[in-house]
């Protein structure tokens, strides 16, 4: 077992990390500008410059004489009970310690702040898989990113409409009914979970689809990544999903399909989209940490002596 150790940085230590990170040349993970959490989190803390709120984040660092062998973002979503590994760099190839070092401290850190749940999404094939099982980061999901064609569809009109913060629920419920129960278990069984989950895809723009009463497809489109929730047993739900993500979604947007998702992988394909590679989608769940109460010896009452 290594004694490696790793240890959170003060808001300081991490503000004053950006200019080191070219040494750090090697990502593990980097999901969607961890880098800039890394600095606008530092920032704010710094009092330096007015910046927008950011999530509270965990900054881990493995040091190496005064520079640092590996650094870990992570942050916590919405509802507080999950968070995201955004950023994992190691200055060199190959560095298993670092790697298990890191994840391992991040759990600590983040069970501490009251997280239940820690996800991670990493490449299909990395070689530093084997390091991020050790720490008990099991693999439940499989994501296909797609590319989305040149010329998208524009739909004059859609059956979708934007969603509003009284679907959620129905969201939610949509989400139990379509995605396979062993997903669900490891990924979000409480409506809870789903909020960190959905918080984890940064969706800018939610689109929604409702028959009596129920939502039965839901269509999530971010900066640069869209998702689709739909009931297969309704004709017409999976193209006319396409149809928002092809003309809401930025020009180098990405479609992100499930392991569940033949379907829509199947139309997506008819469509034109490009496939651009697999991400393997991780989960730990975290043990509560509760700190002992300090106990104090009392003195107990004086009871006579029998004669």
């Amino acid at each position: 077992m290594s004694d490696l150790r790793a240890d959170p940085l003060s808001p300081i230590d991490a503000a004053t990390l950006w200019p080191q990170l070219h040494r750090l040349g090697t990502e593990v993970i980097a999901t969607r500008a961890g880098e800039n959490l890394l600095l606008t989190s530092g920032l704010a803390a710094t009092g330096l410059t007015r910046l927008p709120k950011v999530p509270r984040t965990v900054v881990l660092g493995v040091k190496r004489g005064l520079g640092y062998r590996g650094v870990l973002v992570a942050r916590e979503l919405a509802g507080g009970a999950g968070w995201e590994v955004v950023s994992l760099r190691i200055a060199r190839d190959m560095d298993d310690e670092a790697v298990v070092a890191l994840l391992s401290a991040a759990g600590i850190e983040v069970a501490r702040r009251g997280g239940r749940t820690l996800y991670l999404r990493e490449s299909e094939g990395s070689p530093h898989s084997r390091a991020v099982r050790r720490t008990g980061l099991m693999e439940y999901q499989r994501e296909h990113l797609h590319a989305l064609p040149a010329h998208g569809a524009k739909p004059a009109t859609t059956m979708f409409r934007p969603a509003a913060r009284s679907d959620r629920h129905g969201v939610f419920r949509l989400y139990c009914r379509v995605v396979p129960e062993p997903v669900r278990r490891h990924e979000a069984a409480t409506q809870q979970e789903w909020r960190a989950v959905l918080s984890s895809y940064d969706c800018d723009r939610e689109y929604v689809v409702e028959r009596e009463g129920a939502v039965v497809a839901w269509v999530g489109i971010g900066e640069r990544e869209s998702r689709t929730l739909y009931d297969n047993a309704i004709e017409g739900l999976a193209d006319a999903a396409l149809d928002v993500v092809e003309s809401q979604a930025g020009r180098h947007g990405v479609l992100v399909v499930g392991d569940d998702q033949a379907g829509l992988e199947h139309s997506a394909a008819a469509r034109g989209y490009t496939g651009l590679g697999v991400r393997l989608v991780c989960a730990r769940r975290l043990a509560a940490l509760n700190s002992l109460k300090e106990v104090v010896a009392a003195p107990a009452p004086t009871l006579p002596m029998a004669p």
